[in-house]
């Protein structure tokens, strides 16, 4: 029998073994992680919340690593080299190529315009560009393979510029909308508030 403190390493273990044996036969080691961690969740036949926790703090150190070095080593350069194609791809990935199609998927979800606006701002965020942007360097062979870590490194970039800045704010002005509206008839995706978008200080009702 497991103890319960050493249970929280084996999803990071889990992870970190389908990562090195798939290196080891020349396969993705990014695509071996995500399956194992399909196949755990399946097997665990549960919510894997209680074993998540260490997995879940070393992934934010290991997040803010990956950050600070991504300012430091690869933003620079694309920051010097700066072109008005590179920009405009930039600025329609974090508006247009993002919020559009999060407003389609959610057509069905009776989620009023402002979940639908605040999910697809503040929808996937920019570290996992970052892996698929590793990717296309260690594994492909695409034509303008330079431009096209570039276009990722710059949106990136401006994402965690834009989204960082706005986070609090609009946060904050989705928790008080969200506290002005009745619950009635409400969509189960906005049930609950979190910490971030509950509202702070008074709120005044309509």
């Amino acid at each position: 029998m497991i103890a319960g403190p050493w249970r929280q390493v084996i999803p990071a273990a889990g992870a970190a073994l389908a990562y090195g044996a798939a290196a080891g036969v020349d396969g993705s080691g990014f695509i071996a992680a995500f399956v194992a961690g399909v196949a755990f969740r399946l097997v665990l036949g549960g919510d894997p919340e209680e074993l998540n926790r260490f997995t879940e703090e070393v992934a934010g150190v290991l997040s803010g690593i990956t950050f600070v070095l991504f300012g430091v080593v690869l933003l620079g350069p694309v920051l010097a080299d700066l072109s008005g194609r590179l920009v405009l791809y930039a600025v329609l990935s974090l508006t247009l190529a993002r919020i559009v199609p999060v407003a389609i998927a959610m057509v069905r979800s009776q989620a009023r315009a402002p979940s639908v606006a605040f999910l697809g701002w503040f929808g996937p965020r920019g570290l996992a560009s970052i892996v698929f942007a590793a990717i296309v360097i260690e594994e492909s062979r695409l034509p303008h393979e330079q431009l096209i870590v570039q276009a990722i490194y710059l949106t990136v970039g401006l994402s965690v510029l834009v989204h960082g800045l706005s986070a609090a704010p609009l946060a904050g002005r989705y928790g008080r909308w969200y506290a002005r509206h009745p619950a009635t008839r409400r969509p189960s995706m906005e049930s609950a508030p979190t910490a971030m978008t509950r509202p702070r200080g008074p709120v005044h009702r309509d």
